[in-house]
């Protein structure tokens, strides 16, 4: 910034110091908000020493209007007001600061009532953002500077023979200085005769239909397709994080076209290009597993933030905080939502689900299983998957020859196993639970229908003993885990590294108790199975592993392709979304979430914040 380095710093301290008392009583409920916010930022190692805070927005008065760049709730601020009124270089040092995050962030909205037609110009705004460059600069690159001096030359030679005939007239423009042709004229009249009578139009083998005829799904499936194929095509400087944001994706599409709407956007969200969305359709959920939400109830309530990674799970645990009252209709229309986008998905195409009880099963099973178009959803508990299994075996049952894709279902064997019937009629679906055989001490895959629930068997029973071990050990030292990990042996120790581990440790009863509280502990298993997989080695599979990698592998049809980006490029992957309210609405805190090494939007108000790492000294 220069020489308004100072004017940045000021407004940064501010923004670190307000406190509610500091904001007009008509904004108490959002200055709490922010300064909640304020401190999730400061428990995640930001500060005003790291980082500067700018409470930075820009609203449109008009719709076609230019937008301005404003200071939303902080302009009630009096030492906000002072600071900028004061010091007429403030307007200069706003407008230098938009140009820095314009750098940095390329935003891209595409809201509901679109005009699909004219967003969907080469020549437009929204095409060229996709497409990461400007046609004007293209166009420009054809035409040459020697040819404009030519046209210009020859042009003037034309124009003098003219005035030579008329003798005493001449044309000539009225100013003193004369135009001349220059590239950006032939720039622009070559958009406008080349591109402006182009239309986006879909084929179909030979026919072509414009984009303007389709049906308002499939004009909303046209704009996510197209926007797909850009972005995925073309990668942003390595400086610039790409913002896509949609309003309600789903929009005028069958219940059956979603699935495959949102896992488009899943596969631009894996290609270091952040998503933003609103939904009504709550089967994006187990589709998105890397990303958060944030639902917006109808009631005086506030909002809520979903982890996608466990989504059930925190719903869960919100239903037995609000005592039932929130969210029924995220459970009751999620489960209605995923099971409709599982019968989707395996009919239309060859997509593979693994349906498991909770989160850590979930990080053990994307360790070890590695395929592409495979699921791997937890649903909180044994009773959820036995639910989702008996709803698509009844929906399944009559329509088995449109299975194209698998859906393996997986539990634990509980202390209070309850036999369950899983019929295995359906080709394409399976439930199992797993157990430790005792006789061939090896982990066996078993039919719900079986009686043999001895001895119970967690996931946790089944790994490598080594790695266990070296897991285990990690977190003695713990300030929460330590002392539970203290009333295990000193020493953990395997008999047989070829045994499961719930086997290979060989722990007396006192131990098992003394393992068993410590993965009760909050949080522990989870951490564990994060700690888990850092320290095992993929390839050395447990043989349960490859018996539903094996399920998994005979599909009918070919599964969808992989991103063209590279590996490295695709370290981003996250989509934000919100239930209930418009993207246009919903200001955006971009940080690097460094928990999980992720870039999250947290949006639950309406002001923009933006933060940025100080110099370096």
């Amino acid at each position: 910034m220069g020489e308004f380095q100072w004017l940045l710093e000021k407004i940064s301290e501010l923004t670190w110091s307000s406190t509610v008392l500091d904001f007009n009583p008509s904004y108490k409920s959002h200055a709490e908000l922010f300064c909640e916010h304020r401190e999730d930022l400061t428990s995640e190692g930001f500060n005003n020493k790291t980082h500067y805070l700018i409470p930075f927005g820009i609203k449109k008065d008009q719709k076609n209007a230019l937008p301005n760049v404003f200071f939303p709730m902080f302009e009630t601020v009096s030492s906000y007001n002072s600071l900028i009124k004061n010091y007429a270089s403030s307007g200069e040092a706003i407008t230098l600061l938009q140009q820095r995050i314009t750098e940095y962030y390329k935003y891209i909205y595409l809201p509901a009532d679109i005009d699909f037609i004219e967003y969907t110009k080469i020549e437009g705004k929204t095409i060229q953002a996709l497409l990461g460059q400007k046609l004007d600069t293209i166009v420009r690159a054809f035409i040459k500077r020697e040819d404009v001096r030519t046209i210009n030359s020859q042009l003037n030679e034309f124009l003098g023979s003219i005035s030579e005939k008329l003798e005493v007239y001449e044309y000539r423009k009225p100013a003193q200085k004369q135009n001349l042709v220059n590239q950006s004229h032939l720039t622009e009249k070559v958009i406008e005769a080349f591109f402006e009578s182009k239309v986006l139009n879909r084929k179909d083998g030979r026919e072509r239909t414009p984009v303007g005829d389709l049906s308002s799904g499939e004009k909303r499936q046209a704009l996510v397709d197209v926007a797909k194929a850009f972005l995925l095509a073309n990668a942003a400087p390595s400086h610039q994080q790409i913002i896509l944001a949609i309003d309600e994706p789903e929009l005028s599409l069958h219940v059956s076209s979603c699935f495959g709407q949102f896992e488009k956007l899943r596969e631009i969200a894996e290609s270091r290009i952040q998503i933003l969305i609103t939904t009504h359709w709550y089967g994006f959920m187990p589709i998105i597993s890397n990303g958060v939400a944030v639902y917006c109830p109808k009631n005086d309530q506030p909002p809520l933030l979903l982890d996608l990674r466990c989504f059930r799970e925190d719903i869960k645990k919100l239903r037995s905080d609000t005592r039932g009252e929130l969210p029924v209709e995220l459970e009751l229309k999620g489960i209605n939502d995923l099971v409709q986008s599982i019968i989707a998905s395996i009919t239309t195409s060859a997509y593979k689900w693994i349906i498991c009880e909770g989160s850590a099963d979930r990080i053990y099973l994307s360790h070890y299983i590695k395929s592409p178009g495979l699921f791997i959803v937890p649903v909180s508990g044994s009773p959820a998957v036995k639910k989702i299994y008996n709803y698509l075996y009844l929906a399944l049952e009559d329509a088995r020859d449109d299975i194209k894709g698998k859906v393996f279902c997986l539990i634990d064997t509980d202390k209070k196993f309850e036999s369950f019937d899983g019929k295995d009629s359906l080709a394409g679906i399976q439930i199992r639970r797993i157990k430790n055989d005792e006789d061939s001490f090896r982990t066996a895959l078993l039919k719900t229908s079986d009686n043999n629930a001895s001895p119970p068997t967690v996931i946790e029973d089944t790994l490598s003993p080594t790695s266990f071990i070296s897991a285990i050990d990690s977190f003695r030292s713990h300030k929460l885990y330590g002392e539970l990990i203290a009333q295990l042996p000193e020493k953990l120790t395997s008999e047989n590294n070829e045994w499961p581990s719930g086997f290979a440790l060989n722990l007396n009863f006192t131990d098992r108790r003394a393992m068993e509280h410590l993965f009760e502990a909050d949080g522990f298993k989870v951490k564990f199975a994060l700690r888990y997989t850092e320290l095992d080695d993929p390839s050395k599979k447990p043989e349960w592993i490859r018996e539903i990698e094996a399920f998994l592998a005979t599909t009918k049809a070919k599964p969808p392709k992989p991103n063209k980006r590279t590996s490295e490029q695709a370290n981003t992957k996250v989509v934000g979304s919100t239930i209930g309210c418009s993207v246009s609405q919903i200001g955006c805190l971009a940080y690097e979430y460094q928990n999980r090494g992720q870039i999250y939007f947290p949006i639950q108000w309406c002001t923009a914040l933006w933060v940025h790492h100080h110099p370096s000294p």
